[in-house]
């Protein structure tokens, strides 16, 4: 099934398909103009997701459990239940859990119908910005707006891109700050 939803999150727009269709996935990175090599992050409804995917640790858990849902990507090692093109070489798989409405019942819809995750990455063109309303979303893909085979309009967003975090063997590393603070973290884990 390669149906493209494009979709909001708490943050900005998202991008959706089921990243273990491999046909979906070629379909969603031909759309971003983007490398197959380049994993996208997965929209899942709760921790029991994650751990059907990755190893989540103590500290992961700990993240996890203050920062989810909320503006944060979590990159965790993943399990062999995860295909080899929906992870990053190194063997990571992200995650969001993201407390906007209208992707939580998207993503509670997804899991009941086809019991996997979505993807949430970015709803651009790789390379140029990401923009705030599902118009000039739409208006950037240009010739290639038909492969968007679903909207869900929620209005603008104009939050920063999330935090991304990656944690293995328990030790956390800060890929990119948004909108959760290092303090924030910090305190997460204790």
């Amino acid at each position: 099934m390669k149906e493209i939803i494009l979709y909001p999150t708490e943050t900005v727009y998202a991008l959706g398909v089921n990243p273990l269709d491999k046909k979906a996935w070629q379909a969603l990175c031909a759309l971003k103009q983007r490398t197959e090599d380049q994993p996208a992050s997965w929209l899942i409804r709760d921790i029991q997701d994650i751990e059907h995917y990755a190893m989540v640790g103590e500290a992961a858990r700990r993240i996890v459990d203050h920062c989810m849902p909320g503006p944060l990507t979590l990159v965790l090692p993943a399990k062999n239940t995860v295909p080899s093109w929906a992870c990053s070489r190194s063997g990571m798989v992200s995650f969001r859990m993201s407390p906007d409405t209208y992707a939580q019942a998207l993503i509670q819809e997804h899991m009941e119908q086809y019991g996997a995750p979505l993807t949430c990455t970015s709803a651009n063109v790789h390379g140029l910005p990401t923009e705030s309303s599902v118009a000039k979303i739409l208006h950037q893909f240009g010739a290639s707006v038909n492969l968007i085979t679903q909207v869900i309009d929620g209005g603008k967003r104009t939050e920063m891109a999330s935090t991304v975090v990656a944690i293995s063997n328990n030790q956390l590393q800060i890929l990119r700050i948004g909108p959760i603070s290092v303090e924030t973290l910090a305190a997460a884990l204790g």
